[in-house]
């Protein structure tokens, strides 16, 4: 059985933001609109009839079993992907990964509005990034 999964724990804001860090980690014919119907694997998915806001196509990213979506929620657009895929894709990095381009965007978007510089500090895995302006 193969359903997929939202996470709501993780959200992004800005769209606009969103469809450049897909770009930057790799997903190059992403789909914009609203209510856009997910491609599905199993009949399973089918019966859920999800839609999303954004859709990264099926065998873009190495995401076999289903589309990889973004629904709008209150709080921002929050990632939908398949069950079977989350382990897959990138490595099964595909959320950190996006968090981390998003991040690094809105980072660069705060120090072009305040003139400021961007300085990173790397700590083992954990990367600081502080804009000095």
């Amino acid at each position: 059985m193969s359903k997929y999964l939202a996470f709501n724990e993780v959200v992004f804001k800005d769209r606009e933001m969103l469809v450049q860090a897909l770009e930057d980690i790799g997903c190059k014919n992403v789909q914009i609109g609203t209510d856009l119907p997910m491609g599905r694997y199993c009949a399973e998915q089918r019966e859920q009839g999800q839609t999303a806001d954004v859709i990264i196509p099926r065998h873009s990213i190495g995401n076999s079993f289903g589309d990889i979506g973004f629904v709008q929620t209150d709080a921002g657009l929050a990632p939908v992907l398949d069950e079977y895929d989350q382990p897959r894709v990138l490595g099964g990095q595909f959320v950190a990964r996006l968090r981390s381009a998003y991040n690094e965007r809105a980072v660069q978007k705060v120090a072009a509005r305040v003139r400021g510089t961007i300085h990173r500090a790397v700590t083992g895995n954990v990367t600081k990034i502080k804009v000095r302006f």
